[in-house]
């Protein structure tokens, strides 16, 4: 598998031109809004970034050829035994060396791959289909609207089965009203970062890599010091990650906000000690493959020597359920958390987020809206994802 990069105005542009150059076969592994480089285009709009994953032989031009007389190469294999051509082959070269980071970036394909499989199959579970249930008509049409809007089938059935019990006790009430209510019951108050006065608080960021940690972090450190007016302070213990410590030096300069940079969990102690004049310290990690056991011991050491007072666990409202669930279970060893849902300007769908709050019965803090730094983050609007999922309004 090969993989290319393209930039589109909008995701239907990306994906036609992937579809007429690469054909059908080809897998999206990424997509996000990004700026082009320049001063030119500081001000220009964001266009759609998209990585994707090809076998050459599955490209249109490619297909074709093989298929007109067998392919190109077994055209010239046949006109050479026709023809008694006897010119020696030339030697084969030895194939190059593969580097430990070439072998690193194909697993974190694979991996990728095998995420967007996963995600898949969990949404073609929600694939429009005709519904019959034993529902009064109101309900059952809202059951059909919270399923197509990706909430988990077992969890709209229940929430129905609560409403249809509720509509015969209060006839008078509608069966969205009463639907609405349940699911704001279910994704329960938000829950945002609060400081209190002359007190110290460590928030610790835990995810998995590609949900926005890093942006995340930047983020709620420029609302907490430029709108807030806190002193804030940044840990950064995610040392393998390319270019990681460099986009968090950069933003914390512009900030002014202080960053240090932590190699070894024994090295923490000292960098809480150096930032002891600041309100709040946010912890930046590494990401956390599913099995990852090395992984998880280093982020428990990390866990006993901050001892946080806040953590939040950031998962993308891009990721299919069953994706996100194998997520949340990896960072089971981690007992008191808050959710944090990035990129959910990436999707129209909002049952995701009803889904893993059900999952996890964790409170959620913010939301991320976009790219934009410090702008796109908000405190986390249950109202309006309510009514998203029940009546299909924003």
């Amino acid at each position: 598998m090969l993989v290319k990069r393209y930039h589109a105005n909008d995701m239907q542009q990306a994906m036609d031109t992937v579809i007429r150059e690469l054909g059908s076969d080809a897998v999206i592994l990424n997509s996000r809004k990004v700026r082009k480089k320049g001063l030119k285009n500081l001000f220009s709009k964001p266009v759609m970034e998209v990585m994707v994953a090809y076998d050459p032989a599955n490209i249109p031009a490619v297909k074709k050829l093989n298929v007109a007389g067998g392919g190109a190469a077994g055209a010239a294999g046949a006109a050479g035994t026709a023809g008694g051509d006897r010119t020696p082959k030339e030697p084969k070269s030895k194939p190059a060396a593969v580097s430990q980071e070439q072998l690193e970036r194909l697993d974190q394909r694979i991996d990728s791959i095998d995420s967007m499989l996963a995600d898949f199959i969990e949404k073609f579970s929600f694939v429009k289909r005709e519904v019959t249930y034993d529902y009064p008509e109101e309900i059952q049409q809202l059951l059909v609207q919270m399923m197509e809007n990706q909430v988990r089938e077992e969890l709209a059935h229940s929430l129905a089965k609560q409403a249809e019990q509720m509509l015969r006790k209060q006839p008078e009430t509608s069966a969205s009203e009463i639907l609405e209510h349940l699911v704001l019951e279910q994704l329960g108050r938000p829950e945002p970062i609060l400081h209190k006065k002359f007190t110290q608080k460590v928030i610790l960021v835990l995810g998995p890599t590609g949900v926005g940690k890093t942006t995340t972090i930047v983020k709620l450190a420029a609302d907490f010091s430029v709108k807030q007016k806190k002193k804030v302070g940044i840990i950064n213990t995610d040392t393998f990650r390319i270019g990681a410590q460099e986009q968090l030096q950069t933003y914390a300069d512009i900030l002014g906000v202080p960053l240090q940079v932590v190699y070894w969990a024994n090295e923490l102690e000292q960098a809480l000690e150096n930032m002891s004049d600041r309100d709040i310290i946010f912890v930046d990690t590494a990401g956390k493959k599913p099995g990852d056991e090395q992984n998880k011991e280093d982020l428990l050491e990390i866990v006993r020597a901050l001892r946080p007072e806040d953590t939040l666990l950031c998962l993308a409202a891009t990721t299919g359920f069953a994706s996100m669930k194998e997520m949340v279970d990896t960072y089971g060893f981690v007992d008191d958390y808050r959710l944090m849902i990035t990129k959910i300007d990436e999707t129209k769908y909002r049952g995701p987020l009803l889904n893993i709050s059900w999952y996890t019965q964790k409170p959620m803090a913010y939301v991320t809206t976009g790219q934009n730094v410090p702008d796109d983050i908000e405190v986390v609007d249950v109202e309006s994802i309510a009514r998203q999922i029940v009546r299909g309004q924003s």
